[in-house]
């Protein structure tokens, strides 16, 4: 019983506020432009991150790109995310991604409550992503297995994810659903305990009408199961805004100025950013992504930095 109030509690620890919920931590974001804009992202291109945003953006690639966040935020809490994806000519494009999210120094007690030790967890998975264009429309999937480390049990499982994109003119409408029949298979002695993962709708809008400034929105829905005996479902809805700058967006190297807001359980918070590209031969740009958030319920700023590798 200790054990599963530490996985409770850790998942709130890594929640993104509408409650501790079996991968509630997957819901923060990937990458630092993503937190910049709030998470409003999934009608946007996402530079070596778009198998993590919207699988079906993946068509949309030119050239094989490499992307990589390391985030080291407050209450001992980190993210560590890796994306690999290539376009498939004529009109597709693939990725194999990795994401890690843990924290460190959780207080173990005994019965008595006094402090004996103290534990870790982290939890996370390994993704397949195809994308295909078909004209106007553009449709995705991510194949995902779970993975749950806590003390000595651990939890496996199989997930998927589906994307839809669609272009008209100076305005994307995307479609995302995450975790659809996911769950985790827990391993407690010799019993085996199944968890399962809510699925996580999403709804996303971006206008683009002027080259240098990207207006983006996009609501969250996750059906949560509630009450003492789990007969009940709550929806908790998110909402997400942002809008980027680009400087000299003419020019091959555009600098870009981020900012975005959100608000879950009538709270608000605010996120800022900024992106800096850095030529290292005629062939290969690094993408430099900065993000701070500001945060919820008190937990403390976080400052959050991602890298892309793009070879043209």
């Amino acid at each position: 019983m200790k054990y599963f109030i530490l996985i409770l509690l850790n998942c709130f620890l890594l929640a993104d506020y509408s409650g501790g919920y079996p991968g509630a931590s997957f819901n923060y974001g990937t990458n630092a432009r993503e937190i910049a804009l709030s998470r409003s992202t999934i009608s946007t291109y996402n530079r070596g991150f778009n198998a993590f945003i919207n699988p079906a953006l993946l068509p949309q690639l030119k050239n094989n790109e490499y992307g990589f966040s390391y985030f080291l935020m407050s209450l001992g809490r980190s993210i560590q995310s890796v994306s690999i994806s290539r376009p498939l000519p004529p009109s597709a494009g693939v990725g194999l991604s990795f994401f890690r999210v843990g924290t460190n120094n959780i207080i173990e007690t005994n019965t008595f409550g006094s402090e004996i030790g103290s534990l870790s967890h982290y939890e996370g998975y390994g993704m397949l992503s195809f994308g295909i264009d078909l004209g106007s429309l553009s449709g995705g999937f991510n194949i995902k297995a779970y993975f749950n480390d806590l003390y000595d049990y651990s939890g496996t499982g199989i997930g998927f994810d589906l994307g839809l994109l669609y272009e008209r003119e100076n305005i994307n409408f995307a479609i995302k659903i995450n975790n659809i029949s996911s769950s985790y298979s827990w391993d407690i002695g010799s019993q085996q305990y199944e968890e399962n993962i809510p699925t996580n709708y999403a709804i996303g809008f971006s206008y683009n009408k002027f080259k240098n400034l990207l207006l983006s929105t996009q609501i969250n829905m996750i059906p949560i199961i509630v009450g003492p005996s789990n007969n009940s479902e709550k929806i908790y809805k998110k909402f997400h805004f942002g809008a980027e700058y680009i400087l000299n967006y003419k020019d091959k190297m555009p600098i870009s100025i981020m900012m975005g807001l959100k608000e879950i359980n009538n709270k608000i918070s605010y996120s800022l950013g900024s992106g800096l590209p850095i030529k290292i031969t005629e062939k290969i740009i690094l993408n430099f992504d900065y993000a701070l958030d500001l945060g919820l319920m008190d937990e403390g700023i976080s400052q959050l930095i991602s890298l892309t590798l793009v070879n043209y």
